[in-house]
């Protein structure tokens, strides 16, 4: 199972219990004035769509052009990330959304200050080929596999809702993503829910690729429609105090990872193996989860719109205590000094 998918949901259980285009924006290589820290440990998890740039910047020698020394410490689980900033110990991490919200609800000040990745267009949803579904409407009654609790729930209730499909009336029924393929293939469930790269992989074996988190193909199954009905990202996250100590160290960081971008975006192939080698993963099946992933620092109306929805979708499910505004989780300052293109909210 996808390591961050899975991450991600056991992070919001735990919390209740206590797409890529080649524009880029310009950067601003102004000198900013001395680095206030050179060397700055990183947090974060051992998977490519939190942790992609990060490896390929290490790699490729970006820090060091920028004068830092960055150590990455490398989790195995996403919700080990906010309980490590809560210890007071780390100044910089990268996290999803609802991680720095979840922070803020424990009244600790960490900004996310640079989108990293989108990945809303690897999480999906699959129809069986003999599901007898020809329109939205046909999916009433259906049985669907999918995980228990995983978001890409969100993007079904939001298809519904722009289809006029009953959620209610979906037969909802709890898999693991390896059990929901074979289960699709052998017709035990009409519909499979889930996150790359078995959406990827159901689709070749016996189904078709309904929808995903940012892209339909309800209407036209070769061509991709762009939809918001669900929005997942990691960020560059940073405490308060650390954004107002070192300014420039976390610009420099920022223009590393930038840098890094550009290449997943432009040419993912030559990204896979310092990836793959950075993070001590396979790289089989990586190329495919770069080029689908949306990996420009944009802050835009897809996350406004997005991040509330989702946000209030994981109060709703009782997975976060209460609803945090983007505002409060979301500083743009130095985006805007880097990259000003790129700040759109």
């Amino acid at each position: 199972m996808h390591p961050l998918n899975m991450n991600r949901r056991t992070m919001l259980r735990s919390l209740a219990a206590a797409g890529a285009a080649t524009a880029f924006p310009a950067l601003g290589h102004a000198k900013d004035g001395p680095l206030e820290v050179r060397s700055v440990e990183v947090i974060s998890v051992r998977d490519p769509q939190h942790s992609g740039q990060l490896a390929l910047a290490l790699e490729n020698g970006f820090f060091a052009d920028e004068g830092l020394d960055v150590t990455p410490n490398y989790t195995v689980n996403g919700p080990d990330l906010p309980s490590l900033a809560a210890s007071g110990r780390i100044q910089v991490l990268f996290s999803a959304m609802e991680q720095v919200a979840s922070l803020r609800l424990r009244g600790l000040d960490f900004r996310w200050i640079m989108k990293l990745s989108d990945i809303s267009n690897t999480q999906g949803v699959v129809i069986g080929n003999k599901s007898g579904i020809a329109s939205p409407s046909d999916l009433a009654g259906k049985r669907v596999g999918m995980y228990a609790g995983a978001s890409v729930e969100l993007a079904i209730e939001n298809m519904c809702k722009a289809h006029g499909v009953d959620f209610a009336s979906l037969d909802f029924i709890n898999m693991e993503p390896p059990e929901q393929a074979i289960a699709l293939m052998q017709g035990d469930i009409d519909v499979m829910a889930c996150w790359e790269p078995y959406v990827s992989n159901a689709a070749r074996s016996g189904g078709r690729l309904y929808f995903t988190g940012s892209k339909s193909y309800i209407e036209d199954a070769g061509t991709a429609r762009d939809v918001n009905w669900l929005y997942l990202a990691t960020g560059l996250t940073t405490s308060g105090a650390f954004l107002d100590e070192a300014p420039n160290t976390l610009k420099a960081i920022m223009r590393a990872m930038m840098r890094a971008n550009e290449i997943i975006i432009n040419d993912p192939a030559a990204a896979v193996d310092p990836i793959a080698r950075g993070l001590g993963i396979p790289s089989d099946g990586l190329e495919a989860i770069l080029k689908a992933n949306d990996y420009r620092p944009d802050l835009d109306q897809r996350l406004a719109a997005g991040y509330p929805d989702y946000i209030n979708w994981a109060v709703d499910r009782g997975f976060l205590g209460d609803f945090v505004p983007l505002n409060d989780i979301v500083d743009t300052a130095l985006l805007s000094e880097i990259a000003p293109g790129a700040v759109k909210i």
